[in-house]
């Protein structure tokens, strides 16, 4: 006891000036038996240490952005040409020798994969197969110039294609009203004809085509004003489970609007809201008109690409350079097969029907239902950029290269603005393809121009051969690719362990997805991913922390041992922001956890007379419990002595309270008693706090101090601090706000009443004691 004497005495001599009112300390030395160190209040600290800042308003962050830019040097210029043509760059590090085969060999089997799935995904788009070969040729060639990605593949995409669809398929027939209009491309003039007529592009799939390049230039102008004005960030609020469940939902209708071509029936497409359902009610009321001849078709051809996709691409993906090209050996095998069977006039198979050979003419997009489907083409520019630069990112990780979300916003624009004035919808970077074209060896983003020309040549060729390729051929085609998507099924389980926000997230935009269609879907999915952030700010729980000394660190004291309270001191942490959400539940919780609410506090002093005699009862008892436990401890002590080597015989174990050393039970039963003069908040876990927070804090640290409890702040952010002085909070309450726990701690105990220090360090002393016994007790044990 002696030397917890001399700490007393310590103790009261580095006091130089306390305010016994408000428990503030102006001036403190702190010695840590080496040499003084000086304890910091945060204001001080910040006047001493922080570097002077002046906060710019938006007008003068405008202005100043504005005047950056009109007052360009050449160098400046030369740089943001470089930076918009990133290709240049690219290509100035090219390596001819060793970049260029690779760049041929990707290039033509990327170019093998866009015939199929570019006619596939048209007709997924409500739009003749002829269409998807264009937008796997006009966008890719301007990708190449602007992206900064070395590794994806532009061009037709199911998601995507299946939005357009939603679009395009609003436009109906008229009845009785037969439009005749012309549909150039270079090497002829084809004109369209009668609904109906096998020959050549209906008057209705003309207006599909114009429909589409409309949306697609909208789709391109809303991209590049995203990346102009510099807000690729949009999609970090599309996280992975609501990305995964949107892909999956949208996959469950792409496979439904096929269902139809493999049976072979003739079902109208329904509108958005529900059209799950109402399709499937479809199917059912007309299976009996299913074509026998095509259900076997299809059937064969998904059974080939399944077999030879998973069970062999998959397989031995180690031993293949490239992948079978199985997608075009179908399309190839099915055409001729249907050629020369007449499948169409001898079964009644629908088939591709001509198609016209050579590129389309320029056209500027007609605008006549532009703001018809404006929010529809942000929706669509979003979800593509999102699956676009996503992929992007993940070829730029892996290969060790950086790539610029805003530069992708403007690249993936130009192309599609570029791409509508050749009859192109909204094209996005594709899984598949990109996967291949990176395992083949692809190199840089020349491979798509090598792609682009083998798909120039079935343009202007090779295109009207595929005339008598059944529709159920390329619908089978579709079917299989979303295997990937449907796979992604199976990570629910793993996900739900991870985080049940995640999954529930996952669960709620997938049915939506599903129920409402893919556009609703995606906004009640990012509406409810919003919530959950809320809930969580709501569900925060602020727990007590004690300190653990061999670390010199506070945790909770609920999930960690060899923790220690001090008398009279509560430490609270909250680990969520303080804002107007969550303000009242903070408040509640400090006043639960400190065991001191200021009103219950007010009536106890009412009743008793004055505070001193509160904090003379609370002595009292805070001295009872000591005794208590010290009489307990010694009685363990003796029984612990006295047995000797017959423990064990006995049946007698030390309990958790004998073998915890400076542990919970210990610090349960002493500290955390008698009377409450000071509560530090811990801010290191508040990451931002809004007026409503400052306003808490404030009532929090008045409603205190009418019962004589001071409140002191620790480890509050820069960005809370603004907060807090533009609300004057820091004004009025700057003395009670410390850089460090640590320091508000010793702040606390140098300003606590005379006799909570004294009853402080007559418990340092116990703890000591308690620590020896059950270090003696465990000796025994083992001996």
């Amino acid at each position: 006891m002696s030397d917890s004497n001399g700490d007393l005495k310590t103790v009261q001599q580095t006091v130089q000036n306390v305010d016994v009112e408000t428990g503030s300390i102006e001036e403190t030395s702190i010695s840590n038996g080496n040499e003084p160190q000086k304890l910091y209040q945060a204001n001080t600290f910040r006047k001493e240490y922080r570097q002077p800042h002046s906060e710019e308003s938006i007008k003068e962050s405008c202005c100043n952005q504005f005047s950056s830019i009109c007052n360009c040097s050449s160098e400046q210029l030369k740089k943001g040409f470089f930076k918009t043509v990133p290709s240049i760059n690219i290509m100035k590090k090219y390596k001819i020798r060793t970049d260029l085969p690779n760049d041929i060999i990707a290039g033509f089997t990327v170019g093998v994969m866009q015939l199929p799935q570019g006619m596939a995904y048209a007709m997924l788009a409500d739009l003749p197969p002829i269409v998807g070969l264009y937008v796997a040729f006009f966008p890719v060639l301007l990708y190449y110039i602007f992206g900064t990605s070395k590794h994806i593949s532009m061009g037709t995409v199911a998601v995507v294609s299946l939005m357009t669809g939603s679009i395009v398929s609003q436009l109906k027939e008229k009845p009785g009203v037969i439009t005749v209009e012309p549909y150039n491309v270079t090497g002829g003039n084809y004109t369209t004809t009668t609904p109906g007529t096998p020959d050549l592009i209906s008057a209705l799939d003309v207006e599909k085509m114009a429909l589409a390049a409309s949306v697609c230039f909208l789709v391109g102008v809303i991209q590049v004003l995203f990346g102009v004005f510099r807000l690729g960030f949009v999609t970090t609020y599309m996280s992975d489970p609501l990305v995964s469940g949107f892909t999956t939902g949208a996959a469950v209708h792409v496979f439904t609007s096929q269902v139809k071509y493999i049976f072979g029936l003739k079902i109208k497409r329904f509108p958005n809201l529900y059209q799950i359902f109402n399709t499937y009610k479809a199917i059912i009321e007309n299976i009996g008109d299913t074509n026998p001849a095509t259900i076997i078709m299809s059937a064969i051809c998904i059974v080939i690409l399944y077999i030879v996709k998973v069970q062999v691409n998959t397989r031995f993906k180690k031993h293949l350079k490239i992948p079978i090209p199985v997608e075009l050996v179908v399309v190839i095998i099915g055409t001729l097969a249907s050629h020369y069977g007449h499948f169409h006039d001898t079964y009644g198979m629908k088939t591709v029907g001509k198609v016209p050979a050579g590129l389309p003419e320029p056209k500027i997009p007609s605008f006549r239902d532009a703001a018809d489907n404006f929010s529809e083409a942000i929706i669509v520019a979003v979800v593509a950029f999102a699956q676009s630069v996503s992929l992007a990112a993940l070829m730029a990780k892996k290969h060790h290269y950086r790539i610029d979300s805003n530069q992708e916003f403007i690249a993936y624009g130009v192309s599609n603005i570029f791409g509508s004035f050749f009859s192109c919808y909204p094209a996005a970077a594709s899984v598949s393809r990109s996967s291949v074209q990176e395992s083949a060896g692809g190199k840089t983003q020349l491979t798509s121009v090598f792609s682009a020309a083998l798909v120039l040549i079935v343009i202007l060729v090779i295109g009207p051969l595929f005339e008598d390729l059944p529709n159920c051929v390329l619908s089978s085609i579709i079917v299989v690719a979303l295997r990937s998507m449907f796979m992604q099924l199976f990570q629910l389980k793993k996900l739900f362990h991870v985080s049940a926000y995640d999954f529930v997230i996952w669960i709620v935009t997938f049915i939506s997805v599903v129920v409402f269609y893919v556009d609703i879907g995606l906004w009640v999915g990012i509406g409810f991913s919003f919530v959950t952030v809320v809930v969580r700010t709501q569900v925060a729980k602020a727990r007590i922390l004690k300190k653990i000394d061999p670390v010199n660190a506070f945790a909770d004291e609920s999930k960690y041992i060899k923790t220690r309270g001090f008398s009279g001191i509560r430490i609270v942490g909250f680990n969520a922001p303080l804002y107007f959400a969550n303000g009242d539940l903070f408040l509640r919780q400090v006043y639960t956890l400190s065991d001191t609410k200021p009103e219950r506090v007010r009536k106890q002093i009412k009743r008793l007379g004055s505070i001193s005699e509160f904090r003379r009862q609370s002595s009292l008892k805070s001295l009872e419990s000591i005794s208590s436990f010290r009489s307990a401890r010694s009685d363990s002590s003796t029984r612990s002595s006295n047995t000797g080597n017959s423990l064990e015989e006995n049946g007698f174990l030390p309990t958790s309270n004998d073998l915890a050393p400076m542990g919970r039970p210990i610090d349960t039963s002493m500290a955390d008693c008698g009377y409450v003069h000071h509560i530090i908040l811990d801010c290191s876990s508040i990451c931002f706090i809004d007026t409503v927070g400052g306003k808490i804090l404030k009532q929090l640290c008045d409603d205190y101090k009418s019962i004589h409890v001071t409140v002191l702040l620790a480890c509050v952010c820069d960005q809370a601090w603004s907060v807090l002085e533009k609300t004057k909070f820091v004004e009025k309450h700057g003395d009670v706000m410390y850089m460090t726990v640590e320091d508000a701690v010793t702040a606390a105990r140098l300003a606590s009443p005379a006799e909570e220090r004294k009853l402080q360090i007559y418990l340092d002393t116990i703890m000591e004691e308690s620590e020896i016994n059950t270090e003696t007790q465990l000796i025994s044990v083992n001996t």
